[in-house]
């Protein structure tokens, strides 16, 4: 049994292809990023990228991506055991909801929706860009996805937000008016897996989302200014999944940092 019939029945209610799906509350929402033990370790203790980026540990001349979804996440790493050991540990990072919605006017998609030649001027304007806005089908988590869909599968008429940071954008996540909080989730993940391995899902929902306070993800409402700006209402369901000139896993990126 696949978590489609569970997970997407509490709170991603919304029928929308693009949402941003997270835990937040008025003033903050949680991403999630993977580093190595090292970099989790200084980063958790001092609450603080400053921390690993004085010890040499940390870069903030590469670029870096942060995600909303939980999932996703766990896709991303391999639930931390089953990928690289630079993506053994997931920090969930607590963010000011102000600064991340003014870091989002800044974006640039990948997909903007629009003609091949649009699309291909675009993804060239993305490389020049600090922010970098990704639409990729949303996952879920599944006990039959095994090999490379790491215990989740994709949900085609939804999309998850990715979002890449460089330069300036990076140095963001070393302000602490940005980042508030630093919490070391990695726990969640391989407790999820576990369950996952065992068939038991609602075990490894219960598992991934433990803390009843922060609740479970859902749709964050976002101002029409930046849905604008970041096309979530287009009428561009039909993309394609596979044309995207600019995948993460193409670029150097800061959790697989060495």
């Amino acid at each position: 049994m696949t978590s489609k019939a569970t997970l997407y029945k509490q709170d991603k209610k919304s029928n929308n292809f693009r949402e941003i799906r997270s835990i937040h509350a008025k003033d903050t929402i949680r991403v999630y990023q993977a580093y190595n033990d090292q970099i989790a370790n200084a980063a958790v203790q001092a609450n603080s990228f400053q921390a690993p980026l004085q010890s040499g540990l940390w870069s903030k001349n590469r670029m870096t991506w942060i995600k909303p979804s939980k999932v996703w996440m766990a896709y991303r790493c391999g639930w931390t055991v089953l990928k690289d050991k630079n993506q053994s540990r997931v920090l969930a990072l607590d963010l000011s909801r102000s600064y991340f919605e003014s870091l989002l006017e800044q974006a640039t998609i990948t997909h903007p929706g629009s003609s091949s030649n649009g699309k291909n001027k675009k993804n060239k304007k993305c490389r020049d860009c600090d922010v970098i806005v990704q639409w990729d089908p949303e996952r879920i988590m599944d006990v039959n996805a095994h090999g490379k869909q790491s215990f989740t599968t994709p949900v085609p008429s939804m999309r998850s937000i990715q979002i890449g940071l460089r330069n300036s954008a990076v140095d963001l996540l070393l302000d602490e008016k940005f980042v508030l909080q630093i919490t070391d989730v990695t726990q969640d993940f391989r407790n999820a897996l576990k369950a996952l391995k065992a068939g038991d899902m609602e075990a490894a929902e219960s598992c991934l989302f433990p803390d009843h306070n922060l609740g479970k993800e859902c749709v964050m409402d976002v101002p029409c200014e930046i849905r604008k700006i970041l096309c979530m209402d287009d009428d561009d369901n039909d993309d394609d999944d596979n044309n995207n000139d600019f995948n993460e896993d193409s670029v150097e990126v800061q959790e697989k940092i060495e």
